[in-house]
């Protein structure tokens, strides 16, 4: 039987309108996986409906979602005192910007779409920081022209995204006083290193990005940042070298 995903069941409304029954503890929220009757129902109304890819099927998608539900803080110096727990919207916005930095589109903040599979990564992360969760990950085709459209929108925005964190650091490195250059530069260079691993993805991945009807201008524009950072770290040098006021 063909298996089915379904994403965007707004918070507030009750697994059992979807599913017939409530979720349990151990499940996660924002996904819904099975048959053709979950399509139906979610199709009916207005949720995003993908196809699971079957045993060898190629070009197919990963949905990685996950739920963190706390995370244990221990203080180091003192051992012997019980831990405590926190929420853990900071993990949440380092995962997604991980995954957003490996061309993976945002549904919200614990669901995403991507060529590759990251969840071992997100498994990883998530152990080291000793946190209560779950992550899942599905392979996955766009089942309807609507779903495709969240998929080519979402890559879209993380194009942008990355553009303009290239943007905001080509400024930085523009106009930071001489006694912060040194950081600055760091961050710089050390985001040039992801910008070549995000082109080598991209170019990798081309065939789906126009499958998908990403703009490929977006991507053009990541090249035309990265090339911005550049500039502005060569310009600082020769500023520097030439002992001339650097801002």
């Amino acid at each position: 039987m063909v298996r089915y995903v379904v994403l965007g069941f707004t918070a507030g409304r009750s697994s059992a309108e979807l599913i017939g029954r409530f979720k349990t503890e151990g499940e996660l929220r924002d996904v819904f996986e099975g048959g053709p009757r979950l399509a139906l129902r979610a199709s009916r109304r207005g949720l995003y409906i993908f196809r699971e890819c079957g045993p060898g099927e190629g070009d197919c998608l990963y949905i990685i979602t996950f739920d963190i539900r706390s995370v244990e803080v221990r203080d180091p110096r003192r051992a012997r005192s019980p831990s405590r727990v926190r929420v853990p919207s900071h993990e949440y916005s380092e995962i997604r910007e991980a995954l957003l930095s490996k061309i993976c589109g945002s549904v919200d903040l614990s669901t995403y779409v991507c060529f590759d599979n990251y969840a071992n990564e997100v498994d990883r992360y998530l152990r080291g920081v000793r946190a209560s969760y779950r992550v899942a990950y599905y392979r996955v085709r766009p089942w309807r022209d609507e779903d495709r459209d969240l998929v080519r929108e979402a890559i879209q925005d993380t194009l942008g995204w990355i553009a303009a964190r290239a943007l905001e650091l080509a400024s930085k490195v523009a106009n930071v006083a001489p006694q912060g250059y040194g950081q600055v530069r760091k961050k710089a260079v050390l985001f040039l290193e992801e910008l070549g691993a995000v082109k080598e993805l991209a170019k990798r991945v081309e065939a789906k990005l126009r499958e998908l009807g990403v703009e490929l201008q977006v991507l053009q524009a990541v090249v035309d940042s990265e090339r911005m950072v550049r500039e502005a770290i060569q310009r600082r040098e020769e500023l520097r070298a030439r002992g001339r006021p650097q801002t």
